[in-house]
């Protein structure tokens, strides 16, 4: 039996909760359109830890490649949509 699909809404929860709870930001900061970098102040090495936590959280597994083409929430929302709903009919 299939899993049923993984909603975007329940990704961006997964996704700011891991932000809350491991860089000290706050909700209200976590937007879709908050660049990683530029507006949550998250530098390279935070970037891999949060890679890290993300996957411990939501069972995925993120490539170098791919975190490197990440630039805002959404985008991790995204790429973590497809990858969670590959080949689901």
């Amino acid at each position: 039996m299939n899993q049923p699909e993984v909603s975007k809404d329940e990704i961006f929860k997964r996704l700011r909760d891991v932000l809350v709870a491991g860089f000290e930001l706050r909700d209200e900061q976590i937007v879709p359109t908050a660049r990683l970098i530029d507006d949550l102040e998250l530098d390279s090495l935070d970037l891999v830890d949060f890679a890290v936590r993300l996957e411990q959280q939501v069972d995925l597994e993120i490539a170098e490649d791919e975190l490197k083409g990440i630039k805002t929430v959404q985008d991790i929302v995204d790429l973590a949509y497809q990858k969670l709903n590959a080949g689901r009919p």
